[in-house]
């Protein structure tokens, strides 16, 4: 007889709003596949009790009392840089999207979302995928193109590049004019998976564009 045991996605939630977390618990353990094995209503909190419990998802809001959701990532994942951080905000600000993104998140998502947008944000970054919303999309690319536009090749220059093959696999299908859905389509993942990608590749890059972002690969020998 074959036993199958099933593995849950293990979510720490990080938020000042008890009835917030409340809802939140309740709604993460009705799934089958994820459970909140832990929760905190600050970041100093979280980060004594992230000295118990390993995460694997830490649902994390953005403004708290004492040490804000930024500053208590940063903390967080050199405690346990395993760990996925996906913040869960009611601000779409550009300079939070942009820090999230710069520290190292892996999602944000809006607290206006829906239930189902929200679930899937979880199981994808657990898979080790980005995962941000259309809204907080748009906001990062103004951010990056705002960047080009007062810093041009310099940013690109001080860089210190490091892409993953997946990363670089984009980049090659980007030069080959794929467009998103397409690449999406060749990789068997979601157009919003391909999007976070790009996202990551221009912060990496601090570049505004794709174009200049190629154009400094194939002078560079980072892809021919």
């Amino acid at each position: 007889m074959t036993i199958t045991t099933h593995t849950h996605i293990k979510v720490f939630l990080v938020d000042d709003h008890e009835i917030f977390r409340n809802g939140l618990k309740q709604l993460i353990d009705s799934e089958p596949d994820m459970e909140v094995v832990g929760e905190a209503c600050d970041g100093e909190t979280a980060m004594q009790a992230l000295n118990t419990v390993t995460p694997e998802v830490i649902i994390m809001d953005i403004r708290m009392p004492g040490i804000n959701g930024i500053e208590t990532s940063q903390a967080i994942l050199k405690q346990h840089p395993q760990g996925k951080v996906l913040f869960f905000s009611l601000y779409d600000s550009p300079d939070y999207v942009a820090k999230a993104l710069e520290m190292g998140a892996s999602g944000y998502v809006l607290k206006d979302t829906s239930n189902k947008i929200f679930l899937n944000a979880i199981r994808t970054v657990h898979k080790g995928r980005f995962y941000f919303i259309g809204d907080v999309s748009d906001v990062l690319v103004k951010k990056y193109q705002d960047l080009q536009k007062t810093s041009g090749h310099k940013a690109l220059a001080s860089v210190e590049i490091s892409l993953s093959k997946r990363e670089e696999q984009i980049l090659r299908m980007i030069d080959d004019d794929l467009s998103n859905r397409e690449i999406a389509e060749a990789l068997n993942v979601s157009v919003r998976t391909v999007e976070a990608h790009r996202l990551n590749i221009l912060r990496k890059f601090q570049a505004g564009n794709m174009e200049e972002v190629l154009t400094f690969c194939k002078e560079n020998g980072i892809i021919k």
